[in-house]
C-alpha cells in the first residue's frame, strides 16, 4: 500500500497543515487520496470541518477493525480522530504486535482503487507514532526554522533506523519540508543548509495567514490560491520525483 507519513516528534512544526495541504493538492490531480488523523488533538480533522464524536478511530484500533472513512470530495476521504485516541498511548503498549495495529486496520479498510494514504502522526515517538511509521512506505519530515529543530531531527533519525531494522524495513525518510518561513530571516537559510546535510530538501513553505484561517475555520478543502498553497504545490512536485508512486497507477 502506498502510504506517506508526515512526521516530527516536535510539536508546532505545521505538520498537520502540511498533511492536509498535500492531501488536498494531490486529490485535485484526480488521484484518490485517503488522509488519516493519528493525532489525538484532532487538528487535521478540524481543518476539514469534521469530528469523531464517537471515538471510532480508537475503537477500530482497539478491535483491529476497519478504519472509519468520511468522504470529503470525489477523490478525498478522511479517517477523523478524537481525544479518545489518547487512551491508546498507554493501552496499546501491552497489545500483541502493537506496532502493526494501524497497518492491520488499514488493510481491512475499503478505499478507492489505487488510493494514496497520507498519515498525520502525533508530535511524539510513542506507540501511536510508531504505528504511523510501521504502516508507511515513506516519511516526510516537517521542520520549522529554529535552534532546536536539528536536535529533534537527529533523534528522529535514530528511531527510524531502529524501526527499519526491527519493524518496517521498507520505511525511508524521503526528505524534509521547512514550514512557516518568514522573508528576510537569515535563520531560514541556516536551518535549511544544516537540514540538507541530513535529508533531501523538499522545499520551503511561507507563513501565510490565509492558510492559518482555512485550517482554523475547517475550510482547507476550499482554499485555492495563496502563498502557502503555491509552495506546497512545489513540495508535492518534489515529493512525486522521489516517490513516483504518489502519481498513482
Amino acid at each position: 500500500m502506498n502510504v506517506l507519513t508526515i512526521g516530527n516528534q516536535k510539536g508546532g512544526t505545521a505538520k498537520t497543515t502540511t498533511a492536509a495541504a498535500l492531501a488536498v493538492l494531490l486529490s485535485r490531480t484526480g488521484q484518490p487520496v485517503h488522509v488519516i488523523d493519528m493525532d489525538p488533538q484532532a487538528s487535521l480533522t478540524a481543518a476539514f470541518g469534521q469530528a469523531d464524536s464517537e471515538g471510532l478511530l480508537y475503537q477500530a484500533m482497539s478491535q483491529r477493525g476497519a478504519l472509519p472513512v468520511v468522504r470529503l470530495s470525489d477523490t478525498l476521504t478522511l479517517t477523523p480522530s478524537s481525544i479518545d485516541l489518547a487512551k491508546g498511548e498507554s493501552q496499546f503498549v501491552s497489545e500483541t504486535a502493537r506496532e502493526y495495529l494501524l497497518k492491520s486496520c488499514l488493510e481491512k479498510t475499503e478505499l478507492g482503487q489505487g488510493s494514496t494514504v497520507i498519515i498525520d502522526s502525533p508530535p511524539s515517538l510513542g506507540v501511536l507514532a510508531v504505528n504511523c511509521l510501521a504502516a508507511a512506505r515513506a516519511l516526510a519530515v516537517v521542520v520549522q526554522p529554529g535552534g532546536f529543530e536539528l536536535r529533534a531531527l537527529a533523534h528522529l533519525e535514530q528511531v527510524v533506523t531502529i524501526l527499519k531494522d526491527r519493524v518496517n524495513p521498507a520505511l525511508a525518510i524521503v526528505g524534509a519540508i521547512m514550514t512557516n518561513c518568514q522573508t528576510r530571516r537569515s535563520i531560514n537559510e541556516q536551518v535549511r543548509q544544516e537540514m540538507k546535510r541530513l535529508y533531501p530538501d523538499l522545499g520551503q513553505v511561507r507563513s501565510d495567514s490565509k492558510m492559518l484561517y482555512a485550517t482554523t475555520e475547517g475550510s482547507i478543502l476550499q482554499l485555492k490560491a495563496c502563498n502557502a498553497m503555491d509552495d506546497y504545490t512545489e513540495v508535492l512536485n518534489r515529493l512525486m520525483e522521489v516517490c513516483p508512486w504518489l502519481k498513482g497507477n
